[in-house]
């Protein structure tokens, strides 16, 4: 809490703060988004992004088909056993991985910043509450690209 504070403009306040699911917790003020992170060392990392830099903000659900898929790889992994054990629980053990690999992504946020080669990646707690956070974010950039091209 207290490094989001000390990396706050001076006259800005935190609008609204969203837990994340890996620890730490996302800050929205007027102008600015703080990512607060904990590194390895224990220490809170912050990351500030100017909301005018922000270009999308994409929030990925769970991956139905590929845990399906995951799911079906693991059952024939299991099937297969009786004909070749190694083989059979080398998919049953490699579907396994993927299904766990699945779940773990679920709620991904990606916030692509204009200047960034790479978008920011946070799982949050809630992620209707975060994309509802950032929702009136997102709707004044269609509205302004729109005037943009009417003028040209």
């Amino acid at each position: 809490m207290t490094a989001i504070s000390d990396s706050l403009p001076e006259g800005e306040s935190v609008r609204e703060r969203l837990a994340l699911r890996t620890g730490g917790s996302v800050a929205l003020t007027d102008d600015h988004l703080f990512v607060v992170t904990a590194d390895s060392s224990g220490d809170d990392e912050v990351t500030k992004i100017a909301l005018d830099d922000v270009a999308e903000v994409t929030v990925e659900d769970f991956d139905h088909f590929l845990a399906v898929l995951s799911v079906v790889l693991v059952g024939w992994g299991l099937y297969s056993t009786r004909r070749n054990a190694a083989l059979g629980l080398a998919f049953a053990a490699f579907g396994a991985v993927s299904l766990y690999w699945t779940y773990r992504k679920r709620g991904k946020a990606r916030i692509k910043v204009l200047n960034r080669p790479k978008p920011v990646s946070v799982f949050p707690a809630d992620t209707a509450a975060f994309y509802d956070a950032l929702e009136p974010l997102m709707a004044e950039r269609p509205a302004d690209s729109a005037d943009e091209s009417e003028s040209d």
